[in-house]
């Protein structure tokens, strides 16, 4: 078993997953206004939550210690500075690192303190003479842990580097959205410019797409009603030059794609176009008997 697997395992949780709708707050204008709740109660336990991110560490920081710590020990401070950042992917995966080791360190140090108050989950403690501070919305919390379960699980998924780049680039931006304080030996959080908007919560899986090269560039037929990507993010798996590619709507302008850009979708298979066992079950395909009457 290599180590992605075990990593992802920690953290990846029940194979079930239930498609329910995520609900986010969002402020679109600097006025507060407050609604109306019942009496206050205790607030919520939110340990689960806490184990959670705390796992998602463990378990990053267990992959990128057998990617690049070669088995030395060390601050994970320095252990983040040492980290790889050729790529914007890298440069994510260091900052969800960065995030997630304050509530390891907070959590389990014995001057570490977490609260819960108003909607925001507090991880505070000078550790090691500096001030750690992460308070962070619930859902923030979850999505640092889905985060990361993405990215361990992408160590043996087919989808090429440019995709999971979109896609954590969506991550660590809606998590920036949920972090009301944050403070370590930097101070400050990174930020990252979007290459383009990419839709994280759905996507549709498209393996018969029409598509014709015209000059330079890959055009797909997509038809009005599906050309929108916000409506309609479709996955195109297109096999052009005897090679799989995954392209995403989102990549496309006026549905084509210059094919300068086509390497950056190579999907990433043994052979260059077998796709895993496992995909055979998201591509459904009734068979149409000659003669069977209809129902």
């Amino acid at each position: 078993m290599l180590p992605h697997d075990l990593a992802a395992g920690l953290v990846a949780g029940p194979r079930n997953h239930l498609l329910l709708p995520e609900y986010r707050q969002i402020e679109l204008y600097s006025k507060r206004k407050t609604l109306h709740f019942a009496e206050p109660q205790p607030a919520p336990d939110f340990q689960d939550r806490v184990s959670g991110v705390c796992a998602a560490f463990m378990a990053l920081d267990a992959f990128l210690e057998s990617q690049h710590f070669a088995g030395e020990s060390g601050p994970s401070w320095e252990r983040y500075l040492v980290l790889p950042r050729a790529s914007l992917l890298d440069k994510l995966v260091a900052e969800f690192y960065r995030i997630l080791r304050i509530a390891r360190a907070v959590a389990f140090h014995p001057y570490g303190h977490i609260e819960a108050e108003n909607g925001i989950v507090k991880f505070n403690g000078a550790i090691n003479r500096w001030a750690l501070t992460l308070e962070i919305t619930p859902v923030g919390l979850a999505l640092l842990e889905s985060a990361v379960a993405y990215y361990l699980a992408w160590q043996r998924s087919p989808y090429p580097a440019a995709y999971a780049e979109a896609m954590l680039a969506e991550y660590f931006l809606d998590i920036s959205g949920e972090i009301k304080r944050f403070a370590d030996e930097d101070r400050v959080l990174y930020q990252f410019q979007r290459k383009q908007p990419f839709n994280r919560h759905l996507r549709f899986d498209c393996d018969n797409p029409k598509m014709l090269v015209s000059g330079d560039a890959l055009e797909i037929e997509t038809g009005p009603a599906t050309r929108a990507a916000a409506h309609y993010p479709i996955d195109f798996f297109i096999v052009h030059a005897d090679a799989l590619h995954i392209v995403p709507a989102e990549a496309l302008t006026d549905g084509k794609l210059p094919l300068t850009q086509l390497e950056r979708w190579r999907a990433r298979t043994p052979n260059g176009v077998t796709l895993p066992a496992s995909f055979r079950w998201r591509f459904s395909r009734e068979i149409q008997v000659i003669g069977q009457p209809m129902t």
